[in-house]
């Protein structure tokens, strides 16, 4: 016959197990939750950034900075300082993406809702009902650039155009310090932030493109409706 009472007390540690993980689980997305709530009501947001996008297919890894730039879902911009002159800027309506670093001589133009690069849309894609998008769960807490932070692991319930997201966050107060995004294609994108304002004063332009002289626009939406 079999023992009852090994059966038992395994039955016990799984349950034990099953119950921690819930907690860790509910824990994750009141943080998660937490975050997004300060990001979520800020009316300016400006932060100072370092990236890193590591390609598996070629094997390189890109280096950039810049600064970063929000008020509100799908009004954002990216400046970067290296490479110099490459932005990203939305104001709501339409997304563009010039980087002459790596395409000279055009800029692209896409309607918002088609996936920001890289997941550069911090409120819109990750800070909006994030417990009703994602699954979360608890990485635990590391030490980045010394300091503690708790990690959180992002799992996309349905399309969000990436695989999965980390976020590294201060237990406390929420406050984001790390991002990394793994895209579809297999890229990894990892944005460090060095200094986070929120509630700040942002410029009038600040999220209004003017298309260089010279600089051709490829827009996505022409394309799409001439197929």
């Amino acid at each position: 016959m079999p023992n009852l009472r090994a059966i038992c007390i395994t039955a016990l540690l799984v349950a034990g197990q099953l119950g921690a993980q819930g907690v860790a689980g509910a824990q994750a997305s009141a943080l998660l939750e937490r975050t997004a709530s300060l990001y979520t009501g800020a009316r300016g947001l400006k932060a100072e950034f370092t990236q890193r996008v590591r390609n598996p297919i070629t094997s390189s890894e890109t280096p950039s900075a810049g600064q970063y730039l929000q008020r509100g879902p799908g009004v954002f911009a990216v400046r970067f300082s290296e490479p110099a002159g490459d932005r990203i800027v939305s104001d709501g309506r339409t997304l563009w993406v010039y980087v002459p670093s790596a395409t000279p001589g055009q800029v692209l133009k896409m309607p918002v809702g088609a996936s920001a690069p890289g997941g550069v849309d911090l409120v819109g894609q990750f800070f909006t009902a994030p417990s009703r998008r994602f699954s979360t769960t608890d990485g635990g807490v590391v030490t980045l650039n010394g300091t503690s932070l708790r990690k959180l692991l992002l799992t996309p319930r349905g399309d969000a155009g990436f695989s999965r997201a980390v976020l590294w966050v201060l237990p406390a107060t929420g406050v984001l310090r790390q991002l990394e995004v793994t895209e579809h294609s297999g890229v990894v994108r990892t944005l460090t932030f060095t200094t986070i304002m929120r509630a700040t004063t942002l410029p009038a332009d600040a999220f209004t493109f003017t298309v260089p002289k010279g600089i051709t626009v490829v827009d996505q939406a022409a394309l799409m409706r001439g197929m």
